[in-house]
């Protein structure tokens, strides 16, 4: 399912995760992030990866354009959240 806000997939082990942009000041520690959130396991911490253009909107589009390949390998390179 793709949606201009988040996105939902299934890893290898037929987990559902959804996958959303938060952030947003480009070149700063505020910058645009890609969350990972389980939504079969609510004790599995979030994760989170940096996203190269550091703004919402750009961040929001490549999102929206990535292939559930690209979802499962950012969230291969993901981490938790502290």
């Amino acid at each position: 399912m793709k949606d201009a806000l988040s996105r939902q997939f299934m890893d290898d082990a037929l987990i559902n995760w959804e996958a959303y942009v938060s952030g947003g000041q480009p070149n700063t520690p505020a910058e645009a992030r890609i969350y990972f959130v389980c939504l079969d396991d609510p004790y599995e911490r979030p994760r989170w990866v940096a996203q190269e253009s550091g703004g919402v909107s750009e961040a929001t589009r490549a999102l929206a354009g990535m292939s559930e390949e690209q979802l499962l390998g950012l969230l291969a390179e993901a981490v938790p959240l502290d």
